[in-house]
């Protein structure tokens, strides 16, 4: 039986422990990115082996994918030409508000509670008003960043403040996954695919919001594992094709 040689820090020569499932790692003492050595090839002869390749992953054309060494950086837009349709309702939303608004605060606006009451009864279209308008701006200036470097993966997305960013240590992920959500609502059936990761700890976060689509949340996820060296393992509840 052939000895089994430790792997050590290049970098630091500390002893290291591979993480299982894991190509690549870092070293937990200088953060120096290690690979893991290949293992021998395996005989044909050997039943126990069992080669399932893994489909091609299209990269949408909207997706910056630069790397470098240890470094990956994926970026996209979050625009959608759906965009060009809501602006000109969001205006005409808005604006009849800021009309209304500017009858009742005017020195010709109804007096007493009347004007109490077309300040108050329209708050619900103004709630209304303010999240198109937020969607609009989202949709024409936002763009998300996923950073893999020094050992965290880290999630932005902006420059509009949006839910979601997040810093991840690299060595505690232990597979990316995506899951289907259905909604009913008035116009029917929607689908979401988020980007799920599943930590060591068994925790689950959320890497990609719901209405993320779903060759990019696919794509990312691919970038991703094959960047860290996560070998792509089937997880309870995952959507498959």
């Amino acid at each position: 039986m052939a000895q089994l040689t430790p792997l050590k820090c290049p970098c630091c020569d500390a002893p290291l422990t591979p993480p299982e499932g894991r190509g690549q790692f870092y070293c937990q003492f200088c953060g120096t990115p290690v690979s893991r050595p290949q293992a021998p090839p395996r005989s044909e002869a050997d039943d126990s082996y069992v080669d399932e390749p893994q489909p091609a992953v299209a990269i949408p054309e909207k997706i910056e994918v630069e790397e470098l060494g240890s470094d990956l950086r994926i970026a996209w837009r979050w625009f959608n030409w759906s965009v060009l349709f809501l602006i000109p309702f969001c205006i005409a939303w808005n604006a009849f508000l800021i009309g209304w608004y500017s009858i009742a605060f005017s020195d010709n606006g109804p007096p007493g509670a009347f004007r109490f009451i077309m300040m108050v009864f329209p708050l619900a279209h103004v709630a209304v008003g303010l999240g198109l308008l937020y969607a609009c701006l989202l949709m024409l200036f936002n763009q998300t960043i996923i950073r893999i470097s020094y050992g965290n993966m880290s999630i932005h997305h902006g420059p509009i403040p949006a839910p979601g960013n997040r810093t991840i240590p690299v060595d505690d992920i232990d597979q990316l996954y995506i899951k289907h959500k259905r909604s009913q609502g008035k116009n029917g059936t929607s689908h979401q695919y988020p980007l799920l990761a599943r930590l060591k700890s068994g925790q689950e976060v959320n890497l990609l919001p719901r209405h993320s689509e779903l060759d990019v949340s696919r794509a990312v996820e691919h970038l991703v594992e094959s960047h860290l060296g996560i070998e792509n393992r089937r997880v309870a509840g995952e959507h498959r094709d």
